[in-house]
């Protein structure tokens, strides 16, 4: 033993220097929540922060507790290593991001069982990601992901792996091996991969919305794979060793080019119960589709069949089949189908219901929708099973008296035909629940349409009502093209006592376009509980501001109108998801749309505006904004990378000058249209636009096209012709139209736009500019408040459940 005696070690302390236990101040804190268990959730979702703070991962009482992380919907460009720290982690949710790489160190976390990355900007996974014990979902779709990692496979704890939506052009064998569920729909592959594995363990695969137009031999090695979808591919024949699968159940090879069905399918007799051939080029069903004894759903729909073979009669287990879409003449040969529950024949050539049809002893659903049909037998009346019948654009003048005497009609669809009136009595069809018959002739609707209780959705559009009396408990209704009379003295008047206390006062849906309105029915403001109004095409100049009162609103429609402004209160409906003003007047952008914080869709085409306000970024949940055919003079330049959320953004037909310079920080942009303005020059970083499909800057006065035009990713569709690009274009230009569709016609140095009065911006002492905002320039004062989150606040314990330290 030493002479020297060691001196005992001490632990470290609570808190202070030396301390293992990292200060996190009240606003870290705020998103830290306590479990009556005593756990922790970190609660950062859609608070449009650029960072997980670092202080979370190295606190030791959060690393302890810590069980879920919710962070999805922000900026985030990366997470630290350090989150491995978190080590009783079960749950990541990031999703919504804009990360461009995971730690590799999540291999490390032995608990996480559920970890989704979706739509971000990642490029690669953790190849040790398949160290991840526990972890039995992975979530990677919508990314920038173009291989996935060598051992993928060898992640025997995942039973669902989804990375569609990304640019995978191939994998490895190795895949085949994972246990459970593999989706790798929407990406760039051109060939399954062989299977040329000892154990392939893979039970179900999702290869959809691919380019898939090789199939390998050995794919009957896949000996438990019990789910297959091959849809929307470019498969031109269906590979016969298919058909040795033997567990096989669920196939889908819709909307491929397939024009023949190899016998080796029917081998499949005893496992197959789905099989959907939708939308591919069958001119003919073979005979033999009778040894498939156990299908029980059946899609054959969009294909050129013209008729159905003896051989179906033996699929005594059919509930489904679908038909639409083909050229069938006749409908005899489906009513011998005696265990059809649910039968498709719509957009077909049929014009006559057999009488037959009554002995479909359990048939529910029936649709004949698109045919020829001039009328319908007496016989589907007593067909006592039936609950949805849908036969819109057909032919009919009348309908069977008998009509939903025996059955419990619950939908009934027969809008556009021909019909002149309805059955007297309608309390025959009291079970109905949803009931369409716009776009025929009918002027006068029975009484009895009021004993009809059970009835949600009524669609009476485009018809010749002058007066209608609708049932209470409609949730849904369509009154468009009427030529309805508002008379007061009419207690019953549809728009008389729409949303008094006795009626209609559960309307969450109406619809009044094309009345010929100059002003909204006083009566509509009394439904509370309303969600969606369509207004469009009348002639209403404003809306008044008792349209704000319908605080639940969340879809407002009143395109094609006179409006020449907005309520006073627009900014009251904080629940407002989608808005449409297009067509109309309106030439100021009321500061009452930049406090709906909701707002997903904004459309304002076809108006007057000039300018709108700098502060648009506050409409940071966007996705879908049309602001064309205005006089539209710049676009705002402060905050607008804070429209993180916009997908598509139409501004064509403007006068605008020059795009901002955050522009291309709009990462998840899909489509921009700006044709036909007065665009100079474009800014410089296109190629951050990662997710940008869809480019129009036609008809605009551009001279030079930047070189990182050329690098945008996933750019399919360019279109940059009526410019003034004469002196050439980028390097990589050839290479850019070898992958997208470019349109470059109609350069011309002579062209010109007239000189427009502009308005000079306004800087404030306190403005940050969008590079100090990208850098985190220490001046600014956002940057100013991040330092003083950093170290303004002394460690505290984390706030419990009851709100006990």
């Amino acid at each position: 033993m030493s002479a020297r005696r060691k001196k005992e070690e001490k632990p470290p302390p609570a808190t202070g220097p030396g301390s293992k236990i990292v200060s996190l101040n009240d606003q870290i804190k705020k998103y830290l929540k306590r479990t009556e268990t005593n756990k922790v959730h970190i609660k950062y979702g859609t608070t449009n922060t650029k960072a997980l703070p670092i202080e979370i991962c190295s606190n030791e009482e959060v690393c302890q507790l810590a069980v879920r992380l919710n962070a999805e919907n922000n900026r985030i460009k990366r997470l630290p290593k350090t989150i491995a720290n978190l080590e009783n982690l079960e749950y990541i949710d990031v999703r919504n991001n804009a990360l461009s790489a995971f730690p590799g160190s999540v291999s490390k976390m032995k608990k996480l069982a559920f970890l989704d990355l979706s739509h971000n900007s990642i490029k690669k996974l953790p190849p040790t990601i398949h160290k991840a014990t526990a972890l039995a979902t992975l979530n990677s779709s919508n990314n920038r992901i173009r291989v996935l990692p060598k051992n993928i496979g060898k992640a025997s704890s995942i039973i669902l792996l989804d990375v569609s939506h990304n640019l995978i052009r191939s994998y490895k064998k190795g895949l085949y091996e994972m246990t459970g569920t593999v989706i790798l729909s929407y990406n760039k592959l051109t060939a399954m991969v062989a299977p040329a594995v000892k154990k392939p363990n893979i039970q179900r695969m999702d290869l959809s919305h691919n380019g898939i137009s090789l199939i390998p031999e050995t794919v009957e090695k896949l000996t438990r794979l019990t789910w297959l979808d091959l849809s929307h591919n470019a498969l031109d024949e269906i590979p016969p060793q298919l058909g040795n699968i033997k567990y096989l159940h669920h196939l889908n090879l819709s909307h491929n080019h397939i024009k023949n069905i190899p016998p080796e399918l029917w081998n499949l007799g005893f496992a197959i119960d789905t099989l959907l051939l939708a939308h591919n080029e069958i001119p003919v069903l073979p005979d033999d589709i009778e040894y498939l004894r156990k299908l029980r759903e059946l899609d054959i729909s969009g294909n050129q069949i013209q008729y159905l073979p003896k051989g179906m009669r033996e699929l005594r287990d059919l509930q489904s089949l679908s038909a639409s879409d083909n050229q069938l003449k006749t409908m005899k040969f489906c009513v011998t189908l005696r265990s059809l529950e649910h039968l498709w024949l719509a957009r077909n050539q049929i014009d006559v219901i057999p009488d037959e049809i009554v002995e479909m002893k359990v048939l529910v659903t029936l649709d004949v929708s698109g045919n020829k049909i001039k009328e319908l037998p007496d016989s589907i009346g007593n067909v006592k099973t039936l609950k949805r019948l849908y036969v819109a654009n057909n032919k009919l003048y009348t309908l069977p008296d008998n009509l939903g005497l025996t059955q419990v009609l619950t939908h009934l669809d027969i809008s556009h035909n021909k019909l002149t009136t309805l059955p007297s009595d309608l309390r025959k069809l009291r079970n109905l629940e949803e009931f369409h018959l716009s776009d025929n002739q009918i002027d006068l609707m029975p009484k009895s349409l009021e004993f009809l209780y059970q009835l949600r959705s009524l669609d009476v559009a485009h018809n010749g009502f002058p007066h209608l009396h609708v049932p209470k408990t409609v949730e849904h209704l369509k009154l468009s093209g009427n030529p309805l009379i508002i008379n007061p003295t009419d207690n019953k008047s549809v728009l008389v006592v729409i949303g008094d206390k006795d009626h209609l006062r559960n309307l969450t849906m109406l619809e009044l376009s094309e009345l010929g309105l100059e002003e909204l029915p006083p009566s509509v403001f009394n439904l509370r509980m309303l969600k969606e109004l369509n207004v469009s095409k009348n002639h209403l100049k404003t809306l008044g501001d008792n349209v704000c009162k319908l605080k639940g609103l969340e879809k407002l429609v009143v395109h094609s109108n006179e409006l020449t402004g907005l309520p006073a209160k627009i900014g009251t409906m904080k629940k407002l998801l989608a808005l449409d003003m297009s067509d109309n007047h309106i030439a100021e952008f009321h500061d009452g749309l930049l406090k709906l914080i909701s707002l997903q869709s904004l459309k304002m085409s076809g108006n007057e505006l000039k300018l709108l306000p700098e502060n648009f970024g506050d409409l940071n949940k966007l996705v879908l904004m049309d602001l064309s055919n205005n006089a539209l003079l710049n676009f705002p330049k402060d905050r607008i990378d804070v429209l993180a959320s916009l997908l598509t953004l139409n501004l064509n037909q403007n006068h605008i000058d020059e795009m901002p310079i955050d522009f291309p920080y709009l990462y998840r942009l899909r489509e921009l249209r700006a044709a036909k303005n007065d665009l100079l020059e474009l800014p410089g970083e296109l190629d951050k636009l990662k997710s940008l499909e869809v480019l129009d800057l036609s008809d605009n006065v551009i001279t030079t096209l930047p070189e990182t035009i050329c690098k945008i990713p996933c750019l399919k569709e360019l279109d940059v012709s009526d410019n003034k690009i004469t002196q050439g274009f980028p390097k990589a230009w050839e290479n850019l139209r070898q992958r997208a569709n470019v349109s470059m016609a109609n350069q011309s140095s002579h062209k010109m736009r007239e000189l427009r009065d502009r308005p000079k911006p306004v800087e404030s002492e306190t403005q940050v500019t969008p590079t100090a905002r990208r850098k985190g320039r220490k001046g600014s004062p956002r940057s100013q408040g991040k330092q003083k989150m950093k170290t303004g606040a002394k460690s505290a314990p984390l706030p419990s459940a009851t709100g006990q330290k």
